[in-house]
């Protein structure tokens, strides 16, 4: 089956050898104007591969071409003009696809199964999957594990928005439970724990399908000591996201009207949470807003679809540095540590990266790296800041009814690595299907890329997904094709291991691909139902598979290899196979 971007293809092709013409011969360029002049005049030279562009489109066939950017520079011009400083209008919004965490957790050596329906939890030992089931306050949904000072003992908060309860599930390393029953603000759909594990916070998060009851401003904080007290408290408007200082002395409520602060150190003499607002308009449209926190150094950073401009906030005295970007930024995330953040700035005259340190001490403070031609709107920022993936999920050319000068740039990716606190070192790899979604391994050492269906390359199994090595100098990729699209994605701590689920909506695919991410092989474990969530135990070592099924099924996998499935667990707590 042909694929629907080889018309592109050979489109493109005979533009840059037409291309190569006109250049070659002034005279003909002269008199050319409706053909490839014209293309590459009237859109400003947009594209992609920079010098390497004819053998990169050349190359397509055999994976690609690779290209390179050494251009970077500091600081911007500040104009705050609404056509960034190529004078060309903001670019599409990115599709990037948002997980989904409401499956079991794992907290020491156990693993805690939640069932909506029957109001029950199994808590399943993972070093020889004896089941215990205990029942909660009704309609159980979300379980938090919350860290313990013993590797081998358990203890999980489950929330049960149906009662606006929570139930603390502690399990001691001889696998005894007890519980404890919470109220919790009504209307709570999700919970977040402290790091030390010493509170949990129930709220409305407004992005959940959940409609509130009353208001969803209202948040509770819990000790998670027995029989602890617990803390009332109103936040901003539509809450979204909780984020927890490292130490644990303080939690930041991402809020439409800005972040809240919460100190849990005097969380007794708290009575409204101050609000920090992180925009320098608050008439702004909430939900053209896109906030990142650095829970380490008390930042917030505050995008703005359509604007050239991102606001930093610091959250300890509320003061604002607003950064003019030489372009529109479409994504931004913060570095694990906390110390910067990274912009993107699709344009089709060549996207760039912004790094920007956190706190910045000047609207100028920041760093551009140029990306040659590419045009990218997403990046993928590993654990260790040290490396990105860069692509875009989106045509702008294609949207306008035009073929970009390189083709549709969904079909190229950009690696990028930060040496010495730059981005130049950049590597651009073709693929032939457009990337839907990516994930950096803990250790930053491998990749996995997520793609749109492609039944032309296999229509026995249409949906492809790629291993990639990111330590190599020119990575080592490999192309993955399952019967049905790839649901949820887990690394394992070390980045030694990966799983991939695989299901269809009919249920008749159900499997889970087990990876070895040292040497690229794949094991296909066929389930006896359709995959559910991925999880893992490290103190096992063991990855989990919950599946749909009416009676409760989970599959382990050792580090061996070895399975086992726990079956019948809301039937019988002590059926296994």
């Amino acid at each position: 089956m042909r694929s629907p971007y080889d018309d592109e293809r050979r489109a493109l092709r005979r533009g840059l050898a037409l291309a190569g013409l006109l250049l070659a011969a002034p005279s003909l360029a002269c008199g050319a104007s409706d053909g490839a002049g014209d293309d590459f005049g009237d859109s400003g030279g947009f594209g992609e591969a920079g010098t390497e562009s004819g053998s990169a489109s050349e190359g397509d066939a055999s994976g690609g071409g690779t290209t390179t950017s050494d251009s970077s520079t500091s600081g911007g011009d500040g104009d705050g003009d609404d056509e960034g400083d190529t004078g060309e209008p903001p670019p599409p919004p990115e599709e990037e696809e948002e997980g989904d965490f409401e499956f079991p957790q794992a907290s020491g050596r156990f693993v805690y199964a939640a069932n909506e329906t029957t109001d029950r939890v199994a808590v399943i030992d993972t070093e020889d999957l004896a089941i215990d089931v205990v029942s909660v306050s009704r309609g159980p949904t979300w379980v938090q594990p919350i860290a313990s000072s013993s590797a081998d003992a358990g203890s999980v908060a489950v929330l049960s928005p149906g009662s606006d309860e929570l139930t603390f599930i502690r399990t001691t390393a001889a696998g005894v439970n007890s519980l404890e029953l919470r109220a919790v603000a009504e209307g709570a759909n999700a919970l977040a724990a402290s790091p030390a594990g010493d509170f949990v916070i129930a709220y409305h998060d407004i992005d959940i399908e959940a409609a509130p009851v009353g208001s969803d401003q209202e948040i509770t904080v819990l000790s998670t000591a027995a029989g602890g007290p617990s803390y009332a408290l109103a936040v901003g408007a539509h809450p979204r996201a909780l984020e927890f200082a490292p130490d644990g002395s303080r939690a930041f409520v991402i809020t439409d009207d800005g972040v809240n602060i919460i100190d849990l150190g005097e969380i007794a003499d708290v009575d409204k949470p101050p609000l920090i607002p992180v925009i320098p308009d608050p008439a702004l449209d909430p939900a053209t807003v896109e906030i990142q926190v650095s829970a380490s150094r008390a930042q917030a950073l505050a995008r703005v679809d359509e604007e050239t401009w991102i606001a930093v906030t610091d959250l300890d005295d509320g003061s604002q540095v607003q950064l003019e970007l030489p372009g529109f930024p479409t994504d931004v995330d913060v570095v694990a540590d906390g110390s910067f953040a990274l912009a993107v700035l699709p344009s089709r005259f060549g996207s760039s990266l912004v790094e920007i340190p956190l706190p910045p001490s000047t609207a100028t403070d920041f760093t551009v790296a140029e990306l040659g031609e590419e045009y990218v709107g997403v990046a993928q920022l590993g654990a260790a800041g040290e490396v990105a993936l860069l692509y875009t999920t989106v045509d702008p050319w294609a949207l306008d009814g035009e073929v970009g000068p390189l083709g549709d740039p969904r079909l190229r990716m950009t690696i990028a690595r930060r040496n010495g606190g730059g981005w130049d070192d950049q590597l651009t790899m073709f693929t032939e299907v457009p990337i839907r979604a990516a994930g950096i391994a803990p250790d930053d050492a491998n990749a996995i890329l997520l793609h749109d269906e492609a039944p032309w390359l296999n229509s026995n199994a249409p949906w492809p997904y790629t291993l990639i090595d990111l330590a190599a100098q020119f990575p080592i990729r490999k192309v993955q094709q399952v019967q049905a699209k790839p649901k949820s994605v887990l690394f394992t701590p070390d980045g030694a291991r990966a799983a991939v689920s695989i299901r269809n909506e009919a249920g008749s695919v159900r499997a889970v691909d087990l990876v070895s991410l040292g040497n690229f092989i794949v094991d296909t474990l066929p389930l006896g139902s359709p995959p559910q969530g991925l999880g893992h135990v490290e103190v096992t070592d063991k990855i989990f598979v919950s599946q749909e099924h009416g009676s409760g099924r989970i599959t382990f996998v050792a580090s061996d290899g070895s399975v086992q499935t726990a079956t019948g667990f809301e039937l019988n707590d002590d059926v296994k196979d």
